[in-house]
C-alpha cells in the first residue's frame, strides 16, 4: 500500500483531544491541513494557534471552504450527519477518522517499521481488556502501547517504540475505519448502546463488526451474541480462538479441578478463579479475552498469567473505594449503559453476602431500560436514582428512590445498608447531564462517601 500524506490535503473536523493529535501529525509530517470546531468559543492551543494562523475556524463553513481537499478526518465525537460532513461529501471530499488515517500511514511503512495492532471493541469491557493486554504483553517482553479510545490517540502511537499497538476502538471510531490491518480481533460483548447517535441497535452492530473486516484472527466469547465474525470475514472467521465460563475442551473455559473452579484454556489448567485479583465473574471474561489476544502476537496464556497478578484496575471500574462498618461502597462510574450494569450486577450479586443497593442514573441515551428490570428485580434491593432520565427507573424497578444529587443518593443508600451490603454505584447512563464526564462523576461519589462517613465520626 503506497500512502504519503504530503500528497494529500486535509481538513480535521472537531479538535478535541483526537482532533489535535491529527492536526500535529499532520503538520509535523508537512502535509496540507486546516480544522474547523462545531463550537463557537472554542479557542485553539497555543502550539497549534500559531502552527495554524487562518487554517482553523469555528465559523459555519461554505463550499468553498473544501476547494483542493481530498480528505476529511473526522473527530469520532462529531457524528457522521452534521452538516460540515454532508456539504465535505457532496464536495466530493472522502470522510475517514483518525484510526483509518493511522491504517493507511502504518500500512505503507516498510515491514521493519510498521507496527503490529491488535483492536478491542464491545459494549463493555473495552478498556480493561486493552490495559490488561498492554500490561501482558510489556510483561512479556513484547513491547506494546496502548491507543485509541482508552485515551491516547492512536497517530501518537506511530512514532512510539512499541512493537504492538493495543487499540481499544469505540463504534464511533470503526464507523469510519475500512482498511485497518489487525493481529487479532475482539467484539467482547453488544447491548444497547449509543443508539442516539446510530438509530438502530442493526446499525450499531453493524459498526462494531467493522473491527473484522482485515483482522487475522477473532478472540470470539462463545455465549455471546453478535460477536462472531460474518462469513465475509473470511480469515477472522478461519482463525477463531473461543472462551466462555461454562467447560469446553477447546479454547478458554472454567473447569473444576482439585476442588475449585479454574480458567482453563485446551484443559490445561491456567489460574484459580478465585486468584484473579479483578472482581466480578465478568472480569474473569475479560481475562480470557485479553490471553487470546496476547497469543496472536506470540505469548502463551501460561507465561501470560503469570503476570495478572501485578495488573492494576483502571479508576471507576468495579473498584472498592471504601468499607465502613463492613459496608463495601464500589466505584463503576464507568458503566455509561445498560449492559455495563447487568455485567457489574451479575458480576458482583454472587459475591455480595446482604443486599445490593444501586446509584442509578444520568442520560439514558436513547436506551429502553426496561431491559435492565429482570436484573434489579434478581439482583438489587433498592435504587436511588439521579439525573435526567432518573424516572425511567422508577418506571421498571418500584423500589427506587429518586434524589437530586450523588451526595442524597449515597445518604440514602448508606442509611438503608448494613453489615455485608453493597453500594454500588453504576449508573447505566452517560454523565454529562449532571457530570463533566464519568470519571467526574466517580469522585463526586467518592467524595459524597468519605463526606458522610467523616461528618458521622466528627459528629
Amino acid at each position: 500500500m503506497n500512502y504519503n500524506v504530503r500528497e494529500h490535503s486535509y481538513v480535521v473536523g472537531g479538535l478535541g483531544v483526537t482532533g489535535q493529535a491529527c492536526v500535529r501529525y499532520l503538520l509535523r509530517h508537512q502535509a496540507l491541513v486546516k480544522a474547523f470546531d462545531t463550537r463557537s468559543t472554542f479557542a485553539l492551543p497555543s502550539d497549534l494557534s500559531s502552527a495554524m494562523g487562518n487554517s482553523f475556524t469555528s465559523a459555519p463553513l461554505t463550499p468553498d471552504y473544501f476547494d483542493g481537499v481530498d480528505t476529511l478526518v473526522l473527530s469520532p465525537g462529531l457524528s457522521l450527519d452534521i452538516e460540515q460532513v454532508q456539504l465535505a461529501k457532496q464536495c466530493g471530499v472522502e470522510v475517514i477518522g483518525d484510526v483509518e488515517l493511522f491504517a493507511r500511514i502504518n500500512g505503507a511503512l516498510p515491514p521493519e517499521q510498521a507496527k503490529k495492532a491488535v483492536g478491542i471493541t464491545g459494549s463493555n469491557g473495552k478498556t480493561t481488556v486493552t490495559l490488561l493486554v498492554t500490561h501482558l504483553l510489556n510483561a512479556c517482553g513484547v513491547k506494546a502501547i496502548e491507543a485509541g479510545n482508552v485515551g491516547r490517540p492512536v497517530l501518537e502511537a506511530i512514532d512510539s517504540d512499541a512493537d504492538v499497538v493495543v487499540m481499544e476502538l469505540s463504534s464511533f471510531q470503526l464507523e469510519t475505519t475500512s482498511s485497518l490491518l489487525l493481529e487479532a480481533a475482539t467484539i467482547l460483548n453488544i447491548s444497547d448502546d449509543h443508539l442516539d447517535r446510530h438509530g438502530t441497535l442493526h446499525h450499531y452492530i453493524d459498526a462494531k463488526h467493522r473491527i473484522f473486516k482485515h483482522a487475522e484472527s477473532a478472540i470470539v466469547w462463545r455465549d455471546g451474541e453478535y460477536v462472531t465474525p460474518s462469513v465475509e470475514h473470511e480469515s477472522a472467521r478461519a482463525n477463531t480462538v473461543e472462551y466462555g465460563l461454562g467447560q469446553s475442551q477447546q479454547g478458554f473455559s472454567v473447569q473444576n479441578a482439585q476442588g475449585s473452579d479454574w480458567v482453563a484454556f485446551n484443559n490445561t489448567l491456567l489460574i484459580k478463579v478465585n486468584d484473579i485479583p479483578l472482581a466480578g465473574t465478568h472480569n474473569v471474561l475479560n481475562v480470557m479475552a485479553a490471553l487470546g489476544i496476547c497469543m496472536q502476537v506470540g505469548v502463551k496464556p501460561t507465561d501470560a498469567i503469570s503476570h495478572l497478578a501485578t495488573f492494576k484496575s483502571a479508576p471507576h471500574r468495579c473498584v472498592e473505594i471504601a468499607n465502613y462498618g463492613g459496608v463495601r461502597f464500589i466505584d463503576d462510574s464507568k458503566a455509561t449503559n445498560i449492559g455495563a450494569t447487568i455485567a457489574a450486577l451479575e458480576g458482583l450479586a454472587p459475591h455480595t453476602k446482604g443486599k445490593l443497593i444501586l446509584i442509578a442514573g444520568g442520560d439514558a441515551k436513547g436506551a429502553d431500560m426496561n431491559s435492565l428490570a429482570p436484573y434489579l428485580s434478581q439482583h438489587v434491593a433498592c435504587v436511588f436514582a439521579i439525573g435526567k432520565d432518573a424516572s425511567l427507573f422508577k418506571a421498571c424497578f418500584p423500589n427506587t428512590t429518586l434524589v437530586t444529587s450523588m451526595a442524597e443518593a449515597v445518604k440514602g443508600a448508606s442509611s438503608f445498608a448494613g453489615n455485608g451490603d453493597v453500594v454500588l454505584l453504576s449508573p447505566a447512563c452517560a454523565s454529562i447531564d449532571m457530570f463533566n464526564n464519568y470519571m467526574h462523576r466517580g469522585e463526586v461519589f467518592k467524595q459524597a462517601v468519605e463526606a458522610l462517613f467523616v461528618d458521622e465520626v466528627t459528629s
